[in-house]
């Protein structure tokens, strides 16, 4: 570890000799039963939506705690299943300006409308004051997201929701494996979604889970993978091909027994972090819900130049030089998406989401980072710090 040297950027020795990723499947504790399950579904000649699949969908309702669990090939897809499954025709889905463009594309594909709420500036998850003075007549459904898998304000959501009529679907991309006051999120909202992605504490490299208590709910997305049939390629209703492969189902079934382990690790790594930065100034960290735990799907700072002495893509640059991977996530929000023209609002009309946007890194984070990892990334980070001043100067050519 770098002892009272320059940083990299500065012409010093990296902190690392090869590139430390920001994020990491967590898989390879699991590689060779994986491979020996892959093995027998491919002698088997049953490759998708079969066995394990079954398997799969089984054990995650027994873990979540709920009646039904559906996979699908992704997350996006399984939003978009589960909006259609609520069977309304019109209105806006309200989601917060602060999340990953999917949010917002598997409702437009279901032929709703996007209606942005801006975020908590500290919990960086849907803010209630602002969740309710946007909803109108044309709301039918909120779409909260549980932030880098911190839990929702699942209560007051509720209360929202029961008060003006409104279904809910959790954006649950991050949350496999956090917990709403002792109990495990899917649990809540008409359905919840979860993503499978790499990223993710829990994986099928690609893929989705619905979660549900509600049988309807459950028939809908189970027939609307399978291209609109219950297989008598006789379509109740124009459907998707989204299915789970078995191979998929496979990674996720050695996977699962060790979500809760591989959860701990990632707090543990995230106490690591703050204990050894908090110190720092003009670094503030995603504040956790009193009562939870989160996934720590990403661990991420906010960076106040002002005080730290570099602003967020300066310190990402200085970083990379030290061999150590970051992220702008999410940037940009989905009021500044190209795609979203409609969307397109002033950073004022969503101050916290602009605040936090322009502000945020994301520091590597996966189950498999090791504390020693860990305090590296905060030895590199005070070094530039320290240093901040002559990076400064030597990224804007100031003599």
């Amino acid at each position: 570890m770098r002892i009272n040297e320059k940083p990299a950027i500065l012409t010093g020795k990296p902190m690392f000799n090869e590139t430390l990723p920001v994020v990491q499947p967590p898989i390879k504790p699991h590689i060779e039963n994986i491979l020996a399950d892959c093995r027998r579904i491919l002698e088997s000649g049953m490759i998708t939506n079969f066995e394990y699949v079954r398997k799969l969908e089984k054990a995650a309702a027994e873990y979540i705690g709920v009646k039904r669990c559906l996979a699908t090939a992704n997350c996006t897809s399984a939003l978009m299943l589960a909006l259609k499954a609520l069977k309304i025709k019109d209105g806006e889905v309200l989601i917060p300006s602060f999340t990953f463009p999917a949010t917002a594309h598997a409702i437009y594909w279901t032929d709703l409308r996007i209606r942005l709420v801006d975020c908590d500036p500290k919990e960086f998850n849907m803010d209630i004051n602002d969740l309710q003075e946007k909803i109108t007549d044309n709301a039918k459904v909120i779409m909260p997201v549980h932030v880098f898998g911190n839990p929702c304000a699942i209560e007051e959501i509720t209360e929202v929701a029961e008060d003006n009529s409104l279904k809910v679907v959790y954006d649950s991309a991050h949350g496999f494996g956090a917990k709403y006051r002792g109990k495990q999120i899917g649990q809540f909202g008409d359905a919840e979604v979860f993503s499978g992605s790499p990223t993710k504490a829990f994986t099928t490299v690609e893929g989705g889970i619905v979660s549900t208590n509600d049988s309807e709910i459950a028939r809908s997305v189970d027939i609307g993978r399978n291209y609109g049939h219950s297989g008598n390629y006789n379509c109740e209703t124009p459907g998707l091909s989204a299915r789970m492969s078995e191979l998929h189902a496979a990674v996720g079934l050695n996977q699962l027994p060790h979500v809760d382990s591989d959860v701990k690790k990632r707090n543990k790594i995230a106490t690591l972090y703050k204990h050894r930065l908090e110190e720092l100034p003009g670094l503030k960290f995603q504040e956790i819900n009193r009562d939870c735990v989160s996934t720590y799907k990403d661990f991420s700072i906010l960076v106040d130049k002002n005080e730290f002495g570099l602003n967020r893509d300066e310190l990402a640059t200085a970083l990379e030089k030290e061999n150590i991977m970051t992220r702008k996530y999410f940037y940009p929000p989905l009021n500044m998406q190209d795609c979203y023209p409609e969307l397109r609002a002033e950073e004022s009309a969503y101050p916290n989401t602009s605040k936090i946007a322009n502000n945020i890194l994301c520091l590597p984070m996966f189950s498999e980072l090791t504390g020693i990892q860990a305090k590296g990334i905060t030895e590199a980070v005070k070094g530039i710090h320290e240093y901040a001043r002559e990076i400064n100067a030597t990224l804007h050519g100031k003599r």
